[in-house]
């Protein structure tokens, strides 16, 4: 729409402002001037992108081999890949480029060879900007035609003379080119321009691509056949297979397409004609790549029929007698609703029917001779998918399905020892949180739907203290962000949850605290934390799934429960879900297209022929190496060469092996594994333990970085299974010289790789135009999202109201609405005459007879006794009322179904639009770091972290893939990093050692059945197993270990290795100090511990025995000297129980170092058995030092020690049992390894007899035997008595004889320092030479005759004898003694004496020592000094004032005042206590309120109004009949007794002195009994006269609960009782005067209430009425400024709606069918019933009946009615506050206007019928209640004297006028009449003009005022736009009524407060009236009083 178009509608609010109009074009209002520019204002929001595909992407295309790669830019440092690339020519785009594609001359042959050119140019720039522009432009509808114009076309094989012929070699073939290039194929912002394109070659069904690639073949045969063309005909098979492929892989209807079958097999035997010795070139080799994956691609057609397969047996016989196939395959149907022959449909984490279903899973096998539904690389993917989720996911299905067996016992049970039982049958390791109860569902933009949701504290957490409970949450790995979690409830619904906020502790805002700054932290109200409450926690979740319509309904239902239900969290802490869900994400992407390199290899087919050569194939070279001159590229090998010799290499002419070993460091296994490595695309190099595999793998990476501006390889990702290996292979890298490198990830521990990371590198990459615009766009719909969630969210936490209902019924069953609340005071009800029923019944009385089965009164006889169902109630009952109790439950049932239903729906569409634009945000970051990528070198990742980011590598054209630890990496993980555009793999690994872990030992190859499965074989296993016409793959083998001594080397030479050498340096490895042998088995039958002991885990073992002689032998190792680094000693076992075991006995000693995943699994199984009872070790988790270390050990399992050696090792092998079970240690695998970590020495802890029946074993022990190398007794060696022998066989043995690591002789050696003999036990160097001598010193003192009383190794240090002395310091001081030493110069003595000095920075004095600089010392006084707010400063001198270091000058900051507000309150005797804010007024009373009687307290916060006590008066007399009638808050109408108490006091017995009616003093205060102090106490502050004096029957005393006393004289007269009561002549009471407003006074003496005296509370009740007024005003103030805030929201929000639904509909010409709105209108109807409702409760909540006034006249007129009484009490009504009612009816009328007038807007689209339906059913009941109310208001306000809701009642009654006469679709008034009408509102908007004129208050309002004229003068529009005139106005009502000023009343009553110091000194208007308010030189205005009832009086009341 343009400007011109809409400018007369109006101008847009939100176009001017900072976030923009979010309807852009099609807004229907104006967006400013129309000569303004298209391009402004800059932050416009714009219109929505156009550009969608006919289809989605799924994938990135195929990689175009032979075009030019984009330039890398340089980096802005040479140190790292930097920030933002700097281009060396940035081009800008030439937007005349895209404007050739759509002239007339865009097909002329030179215009478009000129076309192409360009964009080819542009896009190989390497400019991300004009390159995006680029693929947009192409995608949009221009260059859509354009490229169908140029497949359309037809071309020449031969160039034309005069080139004015389209050409196949100018024109197609760089058409193609073009449109398959590779940055385009690879872009991820613009992938839906992309699949766009695609789209369009394609055509519909295919028609458009066949026709197209046929005619491309027939030129392509026609030009092969030409022999001087064929060569130019390689690149033209290239882009045809390129662009064909691309068409297949982005429609997936291609599969199924025979012709496209028939073109590839066309273009296959075009390839296979070319000549053999061009086989080799880069266009050939990548077309035949291109061809290969376009056959698997089709091939995918043929599977396709079984999706639809109904008999089972038919189409898989033979899965009958094998397996039960997956889903519909099945001959018994599928097993639940999450199994699938497709894995493409199968949710990643089980469903609630999976945990249900009692079938077992499909497990595919791994025989390949076994069926399976899927084949080729199809079955590779389905098959490590099963196995991996079965292996994942399927635990957290058992381990549900087990909770729900012993669901009792571990949710409900207190038995802990029953729940260690149960958890130890469950296989995976869970928490369990109970009784959760979700307190509530909110939306974060970043996060999405957030759920909040309690639970029980965990039984030992519950009796903590706050700050224990705090530390016990903060250290504890419970509930970490990111852990995954599963809501279960006893009938096994499960929802997924992720944990996205933990918050330990939410520490309290400085301004509530108190001024202590202390809190009760359990009596906080709501949870916030973990730790806050002692009984609850709270944690904040995701759903896994936010899309999952079952989890949302699940978790609604939750949130709607009224109190903790049965449900439980479980937590699963050892599975981590990010570390399988990306790796299994990606194999349902691959296996949707599976985009694989190595096919071939990975997937061999049966009955292919493979080129084989010795028994091995014949593997190419990478795809890389080849040129388009047919030959091989030669790499130049001087990066790795010794002094840099010129050494090359090719396929061609490899380098040989002799050359290589002699010129480099590699040894010649090494150097043969390198050069087999360069010349094959896949290839695998095995390196048995200690002979350099990533040594190898580094220099192949070097060789590659030297070589790839040659080799144009892209980025080389470096992949490996751990953190840990990846960061030593990176830093192997960087120093190499490389400095391009970027790692994912973010658990790196490398200090050098700490600013390589994405994360890091990233902050500098600007976004480019395109990304910009994505990024606005995808923020403002979430901020749409945002909007339209949060209500939702708040309604859908809570259960279904009345209010719901009635909204519900009201929209979609108005009749019978109508019907149910007939009567109702908020619908108006006419009788038989017409006159209108007044009634006190709500419709929520109704509806809750109508629930409760009951009838209204005269309306029904009796309710019915049928049962009918829900459909024959909807088709049959029209009025609810005739319906049976138990129908009126089915009603009700199904209407809050159907709520629930519509807000289920609604949040589903709004969750689907914010993961659809989190996504398309996530693209745009993802393209910024593509190009962070593309400028490195090296990019690292660990196997899961690549499968994290697989989408954004899979967007790079990088060539090389090396993985480290390829047989430790799981297949699945490892097909993941298989990238598209990878042509060369290099895995490096043994398979001989460690497989991949993997959580269930049943699908592992260590057992009999998980043989079958295989899911630990590695892809490296698995090829190196492989046959391929029966021939194997090619693997390098290295040969050389450089690690082990040759003598433990053996134990694996001899069992896997019998090719392994020896380097010459292992034989110089040292003997182990203290040992005798460096190789020893220590033989025991020790058995293990039982495993009741062993925790939760089942597979943890333990042995006392063996733990004890590790630590001993560790021990003795430490003292011998040698082993001083951390990485010297390390401790091996296979359990880890085992390793917490020893973790425990050397924590206590040693400092520890153990590895990060030991770590990890030892906090896990310890927090289990915290869970379950069992008592944890109370070690320390961090180092543990004792005195000087010998640095500390590493202790591990086996399974995370590969690829780490250290000096000696010692092994424990825990196993020792009757039974010969080995367990862990009986594979070859972990064996191999166990054995192969050490250098120097290895000594075996184990029973041999138990390991024995293992072969390896066997083997092992028969070379240990052959050597002596095993026994009973460990021999071990003195270095000083080498010939001593010293065997041990138990801990105790080393402490017999070995005590200090030699042997059990005295040392006797002389100590170095002293000479004294070393008395010790015979130990090594180290020790001797540390050793402290504790003989008496013999040094003496040379200044005196004191012997040194020290021990020979302490410092001697000065003579510390006391002498006396009289000497004299120089100070003047003299001290009583000085120690000897200090004699010697009494200059250097300090004196200790103290003494005040004056500091000389700030002038406070300050109590020192003597010696004490007073220069430097620093002032502890608090500052004192004078801030500008009025306090005088209270942190310490020393925060205040800093010397600057350059010019010692002091520079003095106060900062901000700390000291408290102190400001007093006048509604109460608080004062504010927030820190001083002398710019800003104080906020209301919080404090709790100090009002109280006889009966009870107030229990609301001091700024809201009290509730009126309404229990009956206590006060009563015996002289009286009866004592008061009233209630207690309301004045009393008893008269006030004067004769003398006639009660004794009990203490003494003596009369009371005080008078009847009131309470009796104590024995203290008696006449005759007080002390002279009390007695001399003046009563009468007239005559003087003293208690002692007082005559106490004629005049009594009154004591007050101050403690002072007065006479009654004297205290009636204070109190003016005359005012109050009719006195008669005599001085006696007669009766009460009629209530007036009265000031209250309190004591004589301290102003202290008089509250509990009741003959006074006529008088002081009065003035505590005013008093609550006061209050009220102030809260009602509070509660209008936040009306305001909320009106102007709501009128916002119905305005987007309906501009919404008009933008939805805006291309509709006949209108739309009402069917297809309902949910709209739902959304508008609730939208506008909750925004009336805001001002209704308003309205209610400030009304007159809720006024202390109001409460107190209905209490009086009940007690008339129900005690007769007879009080004077007559309500004045001027004390009553009608102008927040009276604004609050305006406010109602705001509402109704926008409620209406958008309504219209609305459903002006719709069919005429439907506007006349809506406007009967909607629009006309409210619109005739609006005219209602707005003339009630008109008249209430003239009443009132307000002109200001005079003004507005009148102003929206012309306006709801106007509306109806223009509007409505069927109005009957007669043309006289509506012009009557007419001129009636004009002549009352002429009167609100003149009224405005005398109030400058309320001129904002003539704005209304022309607004409503213009819609009497026929305008069809109105803005809802709020002046700023109207905010300001809006801003000064919030101060209007602040609680710390003072108050006066206008001149009509209306009350107002003046803030500071509460005096009048500027003249204004009343708000209300326009009355002259304020005054002039502190003078007030005439009229205007001060409110001395609502004032300062009460400020100091202690009411």
């Amino acid at each position: 729409m343009s400007g011109r178009k809409n400018s007369a509608r109006g101008v847009c609010r939100a176009f001017n402002s900072p976030t923009g109009c979010k309807y852009g074009d099609k807004c229907k209002y104006s967006h400013g001037n129309e000569s303004s520019s298209p391009a402004t204002p800059a932050r416009r929001r714009g219109a929505r992108n156009d550009a969608s595909p006919a289809t989605p992407v799924q994938r990135r295309g195929a990689r175009n081999e032979t075009s030019s790669p984009a330039t890398l830019a340089q980096s802005a440092t040479t140190a790292a890949v930097g920030a933002q690339p700097s281009t060396p020519n940035p081009q800008r785009y030439d937007r005349d480029w895209f404007r050739s594609l759509s002239r007339p001359t865009a097909m002329l042959a030179n215009e478009l060879a000129k076309a192409i050119n360009k964009g080819l140019e542009i896009i190989e720039s390497g400019d991300a900007d004009p390159r995006q522009s680029v693929i947009k432009d192409l995608g949009n509808e221009k260059g859509l035609q354009w490229i169908v114009r140029v497949l359309e076309s037809n071309f020449s094989v031969r160039p034309a003379a005069g080139g004015q012929v389209l050409d196949f070699q100018t024109h197609l073939i760089p058409f193609l080119r073009l449109i398959s290039h590779e940055d385009i194929m690879t872009s991820l912002v613009l992938e839906n321009a992309i699949g766009t394109i695609y789209n369009i070659v394609y055509g519909m069904n295919g028609r458009r691509g066949i026709m197209f690639f046929e005619k491309a073949l027939g030129y392509l045969k026609q030009a092969m056949s030409d022999s001087d063309m064929k060569t130019k005909c390689e690149q033209g098979i290239f882009v045809i297979s390129a662009t064909l492929f691309n068409t297949i892989n982005l429609n997936q209807d291609a599969a199924v397409q025979v012709r496209f079958k028939d073109i590839a097999t066309s273009l296959n035997v075009c390839l296979d004609e070319f000549p053999v010795a061009r086989r080799g070139s880069l266009a050939l080799r990548s077309a035949e790549r291109n061809i290969q994956r376009i056959k698997e691609r089709l091939r995918m057609g043929d599977t396709i029929p079984y999706m639809a397969y109904q008999d089972a047996a038919t189409s898989f016989p033979e899965f009958q007698m094998q397996v039960d196939p997956p889903g519909d395959l099945s001959l018994k149907g599928p097993r639940h609703d999450n199994d699938f022959a497709s894995i493409d449909n199968i949710k990643i984490l089980p469903t609630t029917g999976e945990i249900k279903s009692d079938r077992a899973e499909f497990l595919p096998l791994k025989n390949k001779e076994t069926s399976h539904h899927e084949t080729g690389i199809y079955r590779i993917l389905d098959s490590q998918f099963r196995l991996l989720r079965e292996d994942t996911a399927g635990l957290l299905r058992d381990a549900v399905c087990a909770l729900e067996r012993c669901w009792q016992e571990l949710v409900h049970g207190n038995d802990r020892s029953k729940k260690l039982k149960f958890l130890r049958k469950i296989d995976a390791k869970i928490s369990i949180f109970e009784q959760v109860y979700i307190e509530g569902l909110r939306f974060d933009r970043r996060k999405g739907l957030v759920i909040d949701a309690s639970f029980t504290q965990p039984a030992a957490v519950s009796q903590m203290k706050p700050a224990e409970r705090e530390q016990w949450w903060t250290t504890s790995k419970d509930l970490q962000i990111g852990s995954l979690i599963a809501l279960v409830d006893d009938t096994l619904d499960t929802v997924f949850l992720l944990v996205n906020g933990r918050e330990v502790f939410t520490p309290r805002p400085v301004e509530d605290r108190d001024p202590l700054g202390e809190f009760d932290v359990e009596n906080e109200p709501g949870l916030k934390d973990l730790a806050g409450n002692a009984k609850r926690a709270l944690i904040s979740l995701t759903p896994v799934d936010p899309n999952s319509e079952p989890d949302q309904a699940r978790l609604i239902a939750l949130a709607q429960q009224v109190t903790p239900g049965e449900a439980a969290l479980v937590e699963f802490p050892g599975t981590v879900y990010a570390s399988f869900e990306p790796v299994l994400k990606c194999l349902q992407t691959l296996h949707k297209q599976p985009d694989l390199p190595f096919t071939t290899w990975l997937a061999p087919i049966a009955g292919t022929q493979y080129q084989t050569s010795n028994g091995l194939v014949e593997i190419p070279p990478p795809l890389y190496m080849s040129t388009s001159q047919g030959r091989t590229a030669t790499l130049d090998l001087r990066c790795i060469t010794n002094n840099k010799v010129p050494l090359s290499h090719s396929v061609d002419r490899p380098v040989t092996v002799r050359d290589l070993e002699r010129h480099t460091t590699l040894d010649r296994g090494q150097c043969e594994s390198l050069i087999m490595s360069l010349n094959h695309e896949l290839a695998l190099v095995q390196g048995p333990p200690g002979t350099g595999k990533s040594y190898v793998g580094n220099k192949l990476v070097q060789i590659l970085l030297a070589n790839r501006d040659k080799l144009k390889i892209g980025p080389i990702i470096c992949v490996c299974y751990t953190n840990h290996a990846l960061d030593q292979f990176l830093e192997h890298i960087l120093d190499s010289g490389e400095t391009k490198v970027i790692r994912l990830g973010s658990r790196s521990k490398s200090a050098r790789l700490a600013e390589l990371t994405l994360w890091k590198i990233r902050g500098g990459m600007k976004p480019t135009k395109v990304e910009q615009k994505n990024k606005w766009d995808c923020h403002r719909a979430i901020d749409e999202v945002e909007e339209n969630l949060g209500m939702l969210l708040s309604q859908c936490s809570r259960p279904c109201t009345f209010s719901d209902i009635a909204q519900y019924l009201e929209t979609f069953h108005k009749p019978q609405h109508d019907l149910l609340f007939a009567g109702a005071k908020e619908l108006k009800t006419l009788d038989e005459d017409g006159f209108e029923l007044v009634s006190r019944t709500t419709k929520y009385d109704l509806f809750k007879l109508w629930e409760d089965g009951k009838s209204p009164r005269g309306r029904y006889s009796h309710p019915r006794r049928t049962n009918r169902k829900l459909a024959q109630l909807q088709e049959q009952c029209y009025d609810y009322w005739q319906t049976s109790h138990r129908e009126r439950q089915t009603l009700k049932s199904h209407w809050e179904e159907s709520i629930n239903d519509s807000r289920r729906l609604e949040l589903l569409t709004h969750m689907e639009e914010w993961t659809k634009q989190n996504h398309l945000l996530e693209t745009q970051r993802k393209e910024s770091d593509k190009r962070c990528l593309e400028q490195a070198h090296v990019i690292g990742a660990t196997t899961t972290g690549l499968a994290t980011n697989a989408e954004l590598l899979r967007s790079l054209s990088a060539k090389v893939l090396v993985c480290e630890e390829a047989a430790e990496v799981l297949e699945a993980h490892l097909i993941t990093a298989m990238l598209p555009s990878v042509q060369h793999a290099i895995l490096i690994g043994d398979h001989l050692q460690l497989r991949p872990q993997i959580s269930r030992y049943e699908l592992s190859m260590e057992s009999e059945q998980g043989k079958k499965y295989g899911l630990d074989e590695s892809l490296f296993e698995r090829l190196a197993n492989e046959e391929y016409s029966g021939a194997k793959i090619p693997i390098a083998k290295l040969n050389v270990q450089r690690r082990m001594h040759p003598s433990i080397a053996s134990l694996v030479r001899d069992t896997l290795y019998p090719h392994l050498q020896d380097h010459p340096d292992t034989i110089k490895h040292p003997e182990v100090a203290g040992m005798r042998k460096r190789l020893y088995w220590l033989d025991h039958t020790k058995h293990e511990d039982s495993s009741a002991k062993d925790g939760p885990l089942q597979t943890s073992k333990c042995n006392e025995y063996e733990a004890n002689m590790v630590v001993s032998l560790v021990r003795h190792l430490s003292r011998q000297g040698p082993y001083t680094g951390k990485d010297d000693i390390a401790v091996i076992t296979p359990y880890l129980g085992q390793l917490r075991k020893l973790r425990k006995k050397f924590s206590r000693t040693y400092d520890l170092v153990i590895g990060d995943k030991d770590l990890e699994d030892i906090a896990t199984a310890e927090e289990l058995e915290g869970e379950a009872g069992l008592d944890t070790p109370a070690f320390p988790t961090g180092e543990a030092k004792q005195g000087c270390l010998l640095d500390g050990i590493r202790i591990a399992t086996v399974d995370n020690f590969q690829g780490e050696e250290a000096k000696v090792i010692i092994v424990s092998l825990v196993r020792s049992n009757e039974e010969r079970r080995c367990g862990f240690l009986k594979t070859s695998n972990r064996i191999n390894v166990l054995l192969s970590r050490a250098q120097h020495g290895m000594y075996i802890i184990g029973d041999s007899q138990t390991s024995r029946g293992i072969r390896m074993w066997s083997d092992v022990i028969g070379i240990l035997q052959k050597n002596d190398n095993i026994g009973p007794a460990l021999p071990l060696i003195c270095s000083r008595h080498p010939n001593t022998p010293i065997n041990v066989s138990s801990p105790d043995d080393f402490a017999r004889f070995s005590p200090e690591g030699g042997c059990a002789e005295r040392c006797n050696k002389r100590l170095r320092k002293c000479g004294h003999a070393c008395v010790m036990k015979c130990h090594s160097e180290q020790l001797h030479a540390i050793v402290k001598c504790d003989e008496d010193c013999t040094k003496s003192f040379s200044h005196c005759d004191h012997s040194c009383p020290k021990r020979c190794w302490q410092d001697c240090g000065g003579c510390q004898v006391r002498i006396t002395t009289n000497i004299t310091l120089p100070c003047g001081h003299s001290p009583k003694s000085l120690a000897c030493h200090e004699t010697i110069d009494i200059s250097k003595v300090k004196c200790r004496k103290t003494v005040t000095r004056l500091l000389p920075d700030c002038g406070h004095q300050a109590t020192v020592e003597c010696h004490v600089d007073i220069n430097t010392y620093r002032c502890k006084s608090e500052c004192g000094s004078p801030l500008e707010c009025g306090h005088f400063c209270k942190r310490k001198c020393t925060d205040c004032r800093k010397k600057d270091k350059v010019s010692n000058a002091i520079i003095v900051d106060h900062k901000k005042c700390i000291v408290l507000c102190g400001r007093s309150y006048t509604t109460c005797n608080h004062s504010c206590k927030k820190p001083c804010h002398p710019d800003t007024p104080c906020s209301l009373c919080e404090m709790p309120c100090e009002v109280h009687c006889t009966h009870s307290r107030c229990p609301n916060k001091c700024y809201q109004p009290c509730p009126p006590c309404q229990e009956l008066c206590a006060w009563s007399c015996q002289h009286r009949k009866q004592g008061c009638n009233m209630p207690c808050a309301v004045p009393c109408d008893l008269i006030p007794c004067s004769v003398r108490c006639e009660k004794t006091i009990p203490e003494c017995g003596h009369r009371c002195p005080s008078i009847c009616g009131e309470v009796c003093p104590g024995k203290d205060r008696c006449q005759q009994c007080a002390k002279n102090d009390i007695l001399d106490r003046v009563l009468d502050l007239i005559m003087f006269t003293t208690y002692r004096e007082a005559n106490l029957d004629e005049d009594p005393v009154i004591f007050l609960s101050c403690g002072h006393f007065y006479s009654v004289e004297t205290l009636d007269g204070h109190m003016d009782l005359k005012n109050t009561y009719v006195i008669g002549e005599d001085g006696a009471i007669m009766g009460p005067k009629s209530f007036e407003r009265s000031e209250m006074k309190g004591c004589p003496d301290c102003r202290a209430p008089l509250r509990n005296i009741h003959r006074y509370n006529r008088a002081v009740k009065g003035a505590l009425l005013d008093e609550a007024t006061k209050r009220f005003v102030a809260y009602a103030g509070e509660l209008q400024t936040k009306l305001v805030k909320d009106v102007e929201e709501k009128e916002r929000k119905l305005e987007d709606l309906a501009n919404e639904f008009v933008l939805a509909f805006t291309e509709a010409e006949d209108g739309v069918p009402v069917s297809k709105l309902n949910a709209r209108l739902q959304v508008y109807k609730s939208t506008a019933s909750q925004a009336f409702d805001i001002t209704t409760r308003f309205v209610q909540l400030v009304s007159k009946a809720e006024q202390p006034y109001g409460k107190v006249a209905s209490m009086i007129i009940d007690a008339r009615r129900r005690r007769n009484v007879t009080a004077i009490f007559d309500l004045d009504n001027t004390v009553i506050q009608h102008g927040f009612e009276l604004r609050g009816r305006s406010f109602q009328l705001r509402i109704w206007w926008a409620i209406l007038w958008n309504f219209k807007v609305l459903i002006a689209k719709l069919a005429p019928e439907a506007v006349e339906e809506q406007w009967r059913i909607f629009v006309s009941p409210r619109l005739e209640r609006a005219k209602e109310a707005s003339t009630e208001l008109m008249q209430k306000a003239k009443s009132s004297k307000s002109n200001r809701e005079l003004v507005e009642s009148m102003i929206y009654h012309a306006q709801f006028r106007a509306l109806e006469l223009s509007s409505s679709p069927k109005n009957t008034m007669a043309e006289a009449d509506i012009a009557r009408a007419l001129a009636d509102e004009r002549n009352n908007l002429i009167r609100c003009c003149r009224i405005i004129s005398t109030q400058r208050s309320i001129r904002y309002l003539l704005e209304d005022v022309e607004k409503a004229r213009g819609l009497l003068g026929g305008v069809n529009f109105y803005s809802f736009v709020t002046s700023e005139e109207k905010k300001q106005i809006y801003a000064a009502m919030a101060t209007e009524f602040r609680g710390t000023g003072h108050w006066y009343y206008c001149q009509n009553g209306h009350p107002f407060s003046i803030g500071n110091c509460g005096l009048p000194r500027q003249l204004a208007r009343c708000p209300e009236c326009g009355a002259p308010v304020g005054g002039e030189n502190y003078q007030a205005a005439a009229g205007v009083t001060r409110a001395a009832d609502m004032d300062a009086n009460f400020a100091g009341l202690r009411i």
